[in-house]
């Protein structure tokens, strides 16, 4: 009787369903540009992504008188979620490099990225910013500029 005790037991140990593998990753990005003398004056691309696809929106202010508003916003697509969430855990946003330049005094760009993932906040100066000229921090950077003027294209439509 032992014996197939010792069978049944390893068994239903089987049949177990399996500890999940690791729970979806929830994070939220806002890549914000300042400029001197541009079209805009500041454009904001957000960016959630909390376990399901996602969504992507811009605001931006037209540098005008008076300022008028751009706004569009669109779902992710599963891939373009993958991507991001697959990026920011390389890129290791919440460690450091987050020193910058200001480049809006002369006529240039002031861009910072502000990250929220699991309950902590970072805010890095991208502009000048020689940890986000190469490797996944640049690859990461290129998706968030390639959404921006996507979403800028898009409404302007």
């Amino acid at each position: 009787m032992f014996p197939l005790l010792l069978t049944i037991v390893p068994l239903l140990a089987l049949a177990q369903p399996a500890a999940s593998a690791q729970p979806a990753r929830a994070i939220q990005m806002s890549l914000k540009q300042e400029f001197g003398r541009a079209v805009f004056r500041e454009c904001r691309l957000d960016v959630g992504v909390y376990g399901g696809p996602g969504r992507a929106s811009v605001f931006c202010v037209r540098n005008a008188a008076p300022p008028s508003e751009l706004l569009h916003e669109r779902a992710l697509t599963p891939e373009e979620a993958n991507r991001l969430l697959a990026l920011a855990r390389e890129s290791n946003l919440l460690s450091g490099g987050n020193v910058g330049t200001d480049l809006t005094p002369g006529d240039g760009i002031f861009e910072t990225l502000k990250v929220t993932e699991s309950g902590q906040t970072a805010v890095l100066v991208t502009s000048g910013n020689s940890t986000f000229t190469m490797g996944s921090r640049r690859n990461l950077l290129d998706l968030l500029h390639t959404l921006l003027n996507e979403l800028i294209k898009g409404a302007k439509q």
